[in-house]
């Protein structure tokens, strides 16, 4: 895979694994929604009371995975949570995700948080082959 085709990839399936280091430096995985890319890196939101949001801030590094269980196929994407500020990413992110307005009433708004992930590394596999690195 190259690529474009790791941003279709993650575009069809949708929805990922987000890894993240909890207390006592425990793994915690949970699914979410990220399939939005601008400028090469990966967004998600979420709300800025939940227990990923003070994990990202404790330790940026995270994971996720996408698979297709009837393909046997994954990708993996490694790289740095960080808090996305810029008002037009945000704004992009909300109109390109009209089920962010429907999750965030005008009065919940002060909940909503978008994160940015830059890739650092990226992985594919395909049925039973070893994952193979793919330059982002």
């Amino acid at each position: 895979m190259n690529k474009q085709e790791i941003v279709s990839y993650i575009k069809e399936v949708h929805f990922g694994y987000l890894a993240t280091m909890g207390e006592g430096d425990r793994p915690r995985v949970r699914p979410i929604g990220i399939h939005n890319i601008y400028n090469d890196c990966l967004y998600f939101f979420t709300f800025g009371h939940t227990r990923k949001v003070a994990e990202m801030e404790s330790n940026p590094h995270v994971e996720i995975v996408w698979s297709k269980l009837a393909e046997n196929s994954q990708v993996r994407i490694s790289g740095d949570a960080a808090l996305e500020t810029d008002e037009g990413i945000q704004q992009q992110f909300i109109a390109d995700n009209p089920m962010v307005s429907n999750m965030l009433p005008p009065e919940a708004r002060h909940l909503f948080r978008l994160y940015r992930i830059t890739p650092q590394m990226v992985e594919v596999a395909a049925g039973l082959v070893p994952y193979t690195h793919v330059a982002w």
